[in-house]
């Protein structure tokens, strides 16, 4: 016989796992849509602005283009262009708004803003730094291992790179390492041809506070310089030595304004978070008044060193 106290923990287990198996419909009020506004800005080239509708918290699908919006720049209160929609014969790239003449300069504040019909009028303000320099960069440990592949081979080697930081201020920077491949091909006069070649984007890993992977389009972000003595990366390039050459080894650094930093270093953030419950959400940054993106301008300077091997 089952004790009456047995019975209310069999009875009380059974009615809980039956409500753990219901299915809960959430009714959650969505917000308004909103503009989406994304653009990065430099010297040099025109200003391209991406305007998209925000999408709810639980829609997967891809983000809605606009292609009737008004995109304008300001300085201060005074108007400089209206941008003019362009439309990419390539499918994969999205429609997106640019100038036509007017050309950024570093240290002034431009001002964006976006209307479009059913949405309130967003806008949003940065800036392009001034660039710093390069104080160092060479390449040493050069050698030549064995490849994946009978026909391939590998080049490992280290790169020492430094620049000047301005002291006293906050400094923001993007910094990234390419290397050069040439493919090469013998003419019957037994002489060498370059055919094509491409730029190899080099995986840079700094374990200092303050540096964060970007996850967008690769490099590192940096706030302020994180080291007393430069920097110095190890790295590995694998080529067909049949048909491929290694050129110059490029160092870019981008000089990049607190916008920028912020949006990329939280979106990095985000995409490269672990899956669990306990983990912090990440909010990524915006810039955008009354909308959502982000609107950043950055400088860039370039340095090279040819790899002798």
């Amino acid at each position: 016989m089952i004790r009456p106290l047995l019975l209310l923990l069999l009875l009380s287990w059974l009615f809980i796992g039956a409500t753990c198996e219901r299915t809960v419909e959430l009714d959650i009020d969505q917000p308004p849509a909103r503009l989406v506004v994304n653009s990065s800005f430099t010297l040099g080239q025109k200003v391209a602005v991406s305007v998209s509708k925000s999408l709810g918290i639980l829609d997967n699908s891809l983000p809605e283009y606009l292609v009737d919006a008004s995109v304008t720049v300001y300085q201060g209160d005074t108007f400089l262009e209206e941008l003019v929609l362009y439309i990419d014969p390539a499918p994969r790239i999205p429609p997106y708004y640019t100038t036509v003449d007017f050309e950024p300069k570093p240290g002034v504040t431009y001002t964006i803003r976006v209307e479009a019909p059913g949405f309130e009028p967003v806008v949003a303000h940065s800036f392009i730094p001034q660039p710093v320099v390069f104080s160092r960069l060479g390449v040493s440990q050069i050698e030549e291992l064995p490849g994946s592949e009978a026909f391939s081979k590998v080049f490992a080697y280290e790169v020492q790179l430094d620049f000047v930081d301005p002291p006293g201020e906050e400094n923001y920077y993007h910094l990234n390492i390419f290397q050069e491949i040439l493919n090469y091909a013998l003419t019957p006069s037994g002489d060498t041809v370059i055919e094509d070649r491409r730029l190899q984007r080099a995986n840079l890993v700094l374990d200092q506070p303050g540096v964060v992977y970007d996850a967008m389009i690769g490099g590192l972000l940096l706030k302020d310089h994180p080291t007393n003595n430069g920097f110095s990366f190890p790295l590995a390039v694998e080529i067909v030595p049949e048909f491929e050459a290694l050129g110059q080894i490029i160092a870019e650094l981008r000089t990049v304004s607190r916008e920028y930093y912020l949006y990329y270093t939280t979106f990095s953030r985000q995409q490269n978070q672990s899956d669990g419950p306990f983990n912090d959400p990440i909010v990524i940054f915006n810039n955008v008044q009354n909308g959502h993106g982000y609107f950043a301008g950055y400088n860039t300077i370039q340095d090279s060193v040819r790899l002798n091997y």
